[in-house]
């Protein structure tokens, strides 16, 4: 078992040093997008370009795993990705837009949690992203007119459902946990925080430092979730899971 696991902790270190060259597109594009600040322009096809650039490169990083045995997990977030990246695009518009966005984003959350499947339930987690989603809305709650009264809504079932699912294939008390799964669900997460604040900045109050917030846990959300296709070598993880199963049964 301590063999199994050394090997398994040394694999995962060779794939974390793989995988970061494929990641140079999209951590030298979010730099450029703090460095430019567009968020400060006017909204216009540059200031997509700019923004949706790091999700592009995410898109192409998915890509490189498309093959993978994983292929059905991966081409799901691939489309979430793609998703969001319009739904991005929409929100610069965000006078004309914003509902646009929330639909497109909303899809994506849909697409995830597809990915992330039903399967293990874990009750206790639904049951504090219930608690969390009912206290989110009824905190927005004032803030909400006309159809955001029943979108609002909508989008914070389909987030932290997605969370949820996230949270509860992680399987940490289990031991079947791998970096991979803890890479998604630390990016759905982020990602419910990002757009919380999001929310509270357009429909409750001014946040300080409202886009820096946004999007630095934004774009670390999508890393995450893009870093679950990850091939960690199957067989090193079903391997790991059959000996921790077959110790729980003995």
């Amino acid at each position: 078992m301590v063999t199994l696991l050394i090997k398994q902790f040394f694999f995962i270190c060779f794939q974390i040093k793989s995988v970061g060259p494929k990641l140079l597109p999209f951590l030298l594009s979010s730099i450029l997008y703090f460095a430019l600040q567009p968020q400060k322009w006017e909204p216009s096809p540059y200031r997509i370009f700019f923004k949706c650039l790091p999700i592009v490169s995410l898109c192409f990083f998915v890509l490189s795993y498309y093959f993978s045995i994983k292929k059905r997990y991966s081409s799901l977030i691939l489309v979430g990705l793609t998703l969001s990246c319009v739904g991005d695009a929409c929100l610069i518009y965000c006078e004309n837009f914003f509902i646009h966005g929330l639909l497109f984003f909303a899809m994506a959350h849909l697409t995830y949690i597809i990915a992330f499947g039903v399967s293990p339930a874990k009750w206790s987690v639904l049951c504090v992203c219930g608690f969390l989603g009912l206290s989110i809305y009824l905190f927005m709650l004032p803030g909400l007119q006309n159809e955001m009264i029943f979108l609002g809504g909508l989008y914070i079932l389909l987030i932290l459902i997605m969370a949820w699912r996230a949270v509860a294939r992680l399987q940490v008390f289990e031991k079947m946990w791998t970096w991979t799964k803890i890479c998604a669900t630390v990016g759905a997460i982020l990602f419910c925080i990002s757009d919380f604040v999001l929310a509270v900045n357009k429909f409750r109050f001014p946040v300080p430092y409202h886009q820096e917030i946004i999007m630095g846990t934004y774009y670390t959300a999508q890393l995450g979730l893009a870093l679950s296709v990850v091939e960690l070598s199957s067989r090193g993880d079903e391997n790991t899971a059959q000996v921790c199963s077959k110790k729980k049964e003995n």
